[in-house]
């Protein structure tokens, strides 16, 4: 293996430094020859110490360097940075610490001081004390969006909603088309929080507040549905059902199951039958062929259903629509075990076809996510449907 791959990490480490330094000296080159001398010694010595894993003698020397010439300070957060990145908080936060602690720091370096050392206790998993340091900085700076920022994000990952709520709401008419969606999120997991207590009253409260800051969220009116389902409001449910459709007709597919058992609780079948044929007219890339299928079979007789399903799967073909097609064919023939075997296969291809896919950073998986665990990002997991269309794949979700 050829040397320069050979290269130790701890070296690369020192590249972001030995370059800030170099700027500096250019910087001062004409007008502080005696002190660039001095600094220019003192320097290289900390690199040493830095190269030879002296971590500690290398600190005390910028730190020393940094007292005497603040212009020097990007040299340690580039080091900060470095040891946050690579996950030695304990090293990071040392750095900040000194810098903090040093009766000369300049005020207009204490907030930055004071966000990267946040940064480091976030990355440590110290949420508490990273929380302490970003409402000091609102402190001195209360604009500061870097601080309102992760203090949101301390208090979503704490599940502290009503504290996010409250930072947000601050700088809602800032971003309301960002913020707005974020703040109706946290209202349903209130909402969610009412439900499993079966306070209904708070439950519409907080359901109700999130489709204020977000009329599209899908997420509110489902909690509102679901409530008027169990409270025997079944016309009630169906209209906040369906307006889904004009919020994301995307996500109509979460709650079709649900439509299903409002008409039939009203033994109106053939209602939903006409409802569903006109949503997939109307949104030709929700597969909705084996619910129209169902609902056909019940309001009207089995023929009719195949006959529906074997015209469909001509101009629209899907695993599904071939899937309940041979289900209707074994029963007519007998062959039990060959088209048992045939539907089991077409089964296990629908199953790795099916699921949900976030449109932020493509994370897949088969449960449906209103925080996606990958990018952490609101509402952003869609119901995703891969179909083969003239052997072409199809993804229904972007």
């Amino acid at each position: 293996m050829l040397d320069f791959l050979q290269i130790s990490p701890l070296f690369l480490t020192t590249i972001p430094i030995v370059i800030g330094f170099l700027w500096f000296l250019f910087r001062t080159k004409k007008t502080h020859k005696q002190q660039q001398s001095t600094l220019s010694s003192e320097y290289f010595k900390g690199l040493n110490y830095l190269l030879n894993d002296e971590q500690g003698k290398a600190l005390d020397i910028f730190v020393k360097l940094v007292e005497s010439n603040w212009d020097t300070i990007d040299t340690h957060f580039a080091l900060g940075k470095i040891y946050r990145k690579n996950g030695e908080m304990d090293k990071a936060i040392k750095i900040h610490q000194s810098l903090i602690a040093r009766p000369s720091l300049p005020e207009r370096y204490r907030c930055k001081i004071l966000l990267e050392l946040g940064y480091d206790y976030l990355g440590a998993g110290w949420f508490d004390r990273a929380e302490g340091l970003f409402k000091e900085v609102l402190i001195q700076d209360e604009k500061s969006k870097e601080a309102r920022h992760n203090l949101i994000l301390i208090y979503q990952q704490e599940k502290d909603w009503f504290k996010a709520i409250d930072i947000a709401a601050d700088i809602f008419a800032e971003n309301p088309s960002v913020t707005g969606p974020m703040i109706a999120q946290y209202y349903c997991e209130l909402a969610d929080i009412s439900k499993i207590k079966g306070d209904v009253i708070q439950l519409k409260n907080h359901a109700n507040k999130a489709l204020r800051y977000d009329a599209s969220c899908v997420r509110a009116s489902i909690l509102l549905a679901e409530q008027e389902k169990k409270d025997g409001n079944d016309k009630k449910a169906i209209m906040l059902y369906e307006a889904i459709e004009k919020q994301d007709p995307e996500s109509v597919i979460l709650v079709i199951d649900s439509m299903l058992e409002c008409y039939k609780n009203l033994s109106s079948e053939k209602k939903l039958y006409e409802y569903l044929v006109d949503l997939q007219n109307r949104h030709e890339n929700l597969f909705l062929q084996t619910m129209i299928v169902s609902v056909l079979e019940k309001s009207q007789c089995k023929q009719a259903a195949i006959e529906y399903l074997s015209g469909k799967i001509k101009t629209q073909p899907s695993l599904e629509g071939i899937q309940k097609l041979v289900a209707y064919k074994e029963k007519e023939t007998g062959a039990d075990e060959i088209f048992a075997d045939l539907t089991l296969a077409i089964s296990m291809m629908q199953k790795d076809n099916m699921g949900y896919r976030c449109q932020k950073c493509g994370f897949s998986t088969n449960t449906h996510y209103w925080l996606c665990p990958s990018c952490n990002h609101w509402a952003r997991v869609k119901p995703s449907v891969i179909e083969h269309e003239n052997n072409r794949v199809v993804d229904t979700s972007t």
